[in-house]
């Protein structure tokens, strides 16, 4: 029995009983022929640990070239720490490995099997796979955001074959086209059921499209990639909004089976000082609205904005682009804790927009009901409050005043609720957001599911996106009749096992993203992010350090023509095997002896003071060096060939 470790020997002498945890080979033993192809075609590269570090293997592989059985097999660990960390559980190693590859459709097929929108995600994400990547213990993490939006540049994702099943009779019907909505409409459409989604706005996308300026999400990209669900049968209503044209009895009584509401936070929080009703006072997200729909705003010559997330960063790097002689952006907390991209702020100071920290407004002031300035007074940090931040404490008598002519508060956004708060089943947080199972996203009526930004407050568009493919779970359990929470708790690993990171791990930059060049950014909305080319693509996919092992792109299933590998092996799990046994006869092996303790040596400094196990593995003809003798330094024939006899013997 292969791939199997002893757990516990239990019994006497003649009657034993030997628990093995049997390890998954990932490939079917029985129908292998050990061909190579899968391994041809795995783009994980590790060190061979059968030819002690001298050579390297895929992370399909066969041990060593005599093993019997001769089968391959495929190493896994735990789901890398990205994966894990991304609300969407997307399979970046997996996409990550392919972009290495210079694969974009391959990894768009991963990306595209949780996510419909690449390119949008692939410029807007926040990133939070990076903040967990492994890399940073060796330098800067990986630029996963980057390389996911490199493949969706590379090729369109319009041309990716999305296999969907047969069309059901049942329609659902989803208010809300944002990145919740369009999740769930493209989820359900690939299990068969189609779906309408009626927008209030006159286009779609919801906030990727009213709340993101052009200079960080070109339009194309939006559009492009909203086609991709439309493709498969999903209808977008525009001009439709919620309690005007319709309502939820209304759209039961259309047919519909269930119903989706995803309709967002629009709604800005106001500053509630005195002036705030005054004549050149707009809501940041009200300013983003109208610029992003009809390409222009009125702005102000001298413009002072409060905030400091990404949309007070957006409408002050709008305002620039707009004409504006002077931004200023007014924060009451530190640069630490400032909650928007560090990337953008330092975009923005590049761009001319000025960061005044550790103050906040007390009164907007008025000239013939118009705003003339705004009265500040300087802050310090006190306790940390709620939100792990420092509380921002005034400091009295550090009152001063800004003359400005426009003033845009951008402090955060909450859902509007006017169309859904007489409808009867749905109950709302002390937090204005709507209820709903935090499993299954059901509300309290009976066929209408929630989530994105309405249920859970303003978040990112990459939870929206897993909201709205949950939800999509749920809507086709609802249908047909299953429990909507079975199988769904999240599950935990407490100790994950993953590639331990080298200890000479080579450090390698981070690459850098081209940007448009200062001065040609006046006056207009051109993207700004350039993106990579395929060179530094590759390059910076290459930094991964493949923390789970296999990577799960399934490019061995393809590739596997008796049909050995499948997604089903790749599904295996470790099984515990009982054995009653008369006798046990103990070959383990044993472990060979590290001399880079001793610094005599120099076995860790020096490549060609290697072992004798290491030696035996250079003369074997299926070694790393197919038995040529060479020099792990330079390849060449070594000259003179010295034996340090019995190192370590005595120590054992």
């Amino acid at each position: 029995m292969t791939c199997a470790e002893v757990e516990k020997v239990e019994g006497s002498e003649g009657n034993f009983r030997v628990t093995l945890l049997k390890r998954p080979r990932y490939i079917d033993e029985s129908k292998c022929t050990a061909c190579g192809d899968c391994a041809e075609v795995c783009p994980v590269v590790l060190p061979s640990d059968y030819d002690r570090g001298l050579s390297t293997r895929k992370a399909t592989y066969k041990k060593y070239a005599q093993a019997i059985p001769g089968a391959f097999a495929i190493e896994k660990g735990d789901k890398a720490p990205c994966r894990l960390a991304c609300p969407a559980g997307l399979n970046v190693q997996g996409y990550v490995q392919m972009v290495g590859q210079g694969k974009y459709k391959e990894a768009l097929e991963i990306i595209m099997e949780d996510l419909p929108l690449p390119g949008v995600l692939g410029r807007i994400c926040p990133h939070g796979c990076e903040d967990a990547c492994r890399r940073s213990e060796v330098d800067d993490p990986v630029a996963i955001r980057d390389l996911k939006r490199l493949a969706a540049d590379r090729f369109d994702p319009r041309q990716i074959e999305i296999e969907c099943e047969d069309v059901r009779d049942e329609r659902v019907a989803i208010v809300g086209s944002g990145p919740a909505g369009l999740s769930a409409a493209y989820h359900l459409a690939r299990r068969g059921i189609l779906s309408t989604i009626f927008e209030a706005l006159p286009k779609p996308g919801g906030m990727l499209r009213v709340g993101i300026p052009e200079h960080r999400l070109p339009r194309e990209v939006l559009d492009r990639e909203i086609e991709v669900i439309t493709r498969l049968g999903v209808e977008i209503k525009t001009g439709t909004p919620l309690g005007v044209d319709f309502s939820i009895d209304d759209l039961f009584s259309r047919g519909y089976s269930a119903v989706y509401l995803a309709t967002g936070a629009h709604r800005g929080i106001e500053l509630g000082i005195p002036g705030e009703s005054a004549v050149g006072v707009r809501q940041g997200v009200d300013f983003l609205r109208e610029l992003n729909l009809s390409g222009k705003v009125e702005v102000g010559r001298r413009v002072a904005i409060i905030g400091g997330g990404n949309v007070a960063i957006d409408v002050a790097r709008s305002a620039i682009r707009l004409g504006a002689e002077e931004v200023n952006i007014v924060y009451r907390r530190s640069r630490a804790e400032m909650p928007a991209w560090e990337e953008e702020i330092e975009a923005a100071e590049k761009e001319g927009v000025r960061i005044t920290y550790l103050a906040a407004p007390q009164e907007i002031l008025t000239r013939e009901g118009r705003v003339s300035g705004v009265r500040c007074i300087r802050m310090e940090l006190g306790e940390p409050d709620s939100s792990g931040r420092r509380r921002p404490v005034p400091i009295p008598g550090s009152e001063y005043e800004i003359e400005v002519d426009q003033l845009i508060p951008a402090i955060g956004q909450r859902p509007d609720l006017s169309a859904l708060e007489d409808i009867e089943g749905l109950e709302f947080s002390r937090w204005g957001t709507l209820e709903v199972d935090p499993v299954t996203y059901a509300t309290a009526r009976k066929g209408v599911f929630a989530g994105g930004d309405l249920q859970s407050g303003p978040w990112v568009a990459i939870g929206a996106i897993a909201a709205g493919r949950e939800a999509a779970e749920s809507i086709l359990r609802y249908l047909d009749g299953r429990d909507l929470a079975e199988g769904r708790e999240p599950s935990v690993v407490e100790n994950p096992t993953y590639r331990p990171i080298p200890p000479d791990e080579p450090r390698k930059s981070r690459a850098a993203m081209p940007a448009l060049d200062i001065e040609k950014r006046r006056g207009n909305f051109r993207e700004v992010e350039l993106g990579y080319d395929e060179q530094t693509g590759t390059e910076e996919a290459h930094r991964c350090l493949n923390c789970g092992y296999c990577c799960e792109c399934f490019q061995c299933v393809d590739a596997c023509g008796p049909g050995a590998v499948t997604l089903e092996t790749h599904r295996q799990k470790p099984q515990e095997v009982e054995l009653e046994v008369g006798s046990i006869i103990l070959a383990p092996g044993f472990e060979p002896f590290d001399p880079s303790r001793y610094e005599t040596y120099n076995y860790a400094k020096h490549p060609n003071v290697i072992t004798s196990m290491e030696f035996e593995r250079i003369l074997s003809a299926s070694g790393p060096t197919m038995g040529h003798l060479v020099r792990p330094s330079d390849s060449k024939e070594p000259e003179k060939i010295a034996w340090l006899q019995c190192v370590g013997s005595r120590d054992i």
